[in-house]
């Protein structure tokens, strides 16, 4: 009878344990998916609810010795008695239960506005720093990127519809050049989120803009930045080691988009069909290289203000991966962007902004 006792003790004992165990797991998932869900959920319906489960603890059978089979062979092998141990596959372990998808996902891909960073063209040459004798790479075509006049556009804010794929959002593009300096900044929104913030500062020279920082800011990652040191002659990021030589009218990957209008605005030989303008685009990767723009078109563009007409220029890719960038500026609005859209590869699903207003100071 105490044996038997015994036993149920101990079955109660493993059952309250187990319902233990279920609750504590419960407990431990029902935390983590409550984890970075500032994002609407997908779809409102609930979530289903993990089947209950029970524990039954079973004794295990007693040893039950076999008699030894019987062969028609008076001797068999040794090999035969004792095979070689083979290799027993382990059980396929059940995968690991994944995280329901992360609302802010979305928000995410909406941040990366430039896809894959480009790669940067080949490096021809290796030349020394005049200040500090550090060696700095030299990008291929930079000998064609002549030196523009150009034509600065008054302070303006212009305010855009942010898509990629389907996703939408705002953004807010400042253009503050105040005396000798400037700064310049775009931030985009998803749903009150901020997915994006590029800040571009710095001063003017005889080529137009001439960065001195440039940072991009992008959901939950850190704050990558260009330094363009002037005094040394040399272009640094907070990042990679890459050193590039600081060459007149470079610019940053925000600054293009006023610098282009900028050059535009003081060439009329440049505004018409067949004109090409060719910059010096650095990017907070450590990536560097000529974007030569052709105006292929003038084109109507609908804005939130009506329609428009613009110039067309196209950005054309060198190699596969590299980007494609499309701009439309206007003339009547000091000939800066009311339409840019960018990609990155043929499964680049793109970004683009379209002009909602503008405003000028």
């Amino acid at each position: 009878m105490e044996p038997l006792l015994s036993m149920q003790a101990a079955r109660r004992r493993w059952t309250g344990l187990a319902g233990l165990g279920v609750v504590a797991l419960a407990a431990h998932l029902w935390a983590f998916s409550g984890l970075e869900w500032v994002w609407p959920r997908p779809s409102t319906s609930p979530l289903p609810m993990a089947p209950a489960v029970q524990v039954r603890v079973v004794e295990p059978a007693p040893a039950v010795a076999l008699p030894a089979p019987r062969t028609a062979f008076a001797e068999t092998p040794a090999a035969e008695l004792h095979p070689p141990a083979t290799a027993v596959a382990p059980r396929p372990s059940r995968p690991p239960r994944t995280a329901p998808p992360e609302p802010a996902a979305a928000a995410r891909a909406m941040a990366d506005i430039s896809a894959p960073a480009p790669a940067a063209l080949p490096v021809t040459a290796v030349l020394p720093v005049a200040a500090g004798g550090a060696a700095v790479e030299a990008v291929a075509g930079l000998d064609a990127v002549p030196r523009y006049r150009t034509e600065m556009p008054p302070a303006a804010t212009l305010r855009y519809v942010m898509q990629r794929g389907a996703l939408r959002g705002s953004g807010d593009f400042s253009w503050r050049p105040e005396g000798e300096r400037y700064e310049l900044r775009l931030e985009g929104r998803v749903a009150g989120l901020t997915v994006l913030t590029q800040v571009s500062s710095g001063t003017f020279d005889a080529a137009g803009i001439a960065p001195l920082r440039f940072t991009d800011q992008r959901l939950r990652r850190g704050t990558k930045a260009a330094n363009f040191q002037r005094e040394a002659g040399k272009i640094t990021f907070s990042g990679p080691s890459t050193e590039f030589a600081l060459r007149d009218g470079v610019q940053d990957r925000l600054s293009w988009m006023v610098q282009l209008g900028a050059i535009v605005a003081a060439e009329p030989k440049l505004r018409g069909v067949g004109a090409k303008v060719v910059l010096y685009v650095v990017g907070a990767n450590g990536d560097a290289s000529v974007w030569a723009f052709d105006c292929v078109a003038a084109e109507s563009v609908t804005t939130g203000a009506g329609a428009v007409d613009a110039l067309k220029f196209v950005r054309e890719p060198r190699e596969p991966y590299d980007t494609q960038v499309q701009v439309w500026i206007d003339p009547a609005q000091h000939y800066l962007p009311v339409r840019a859209t960018q990609k990155s590869g043929a499964n680049d699903e793109g970004f683009e902004l379209r002009l909602q207003s503008a405003e000028t100071h």
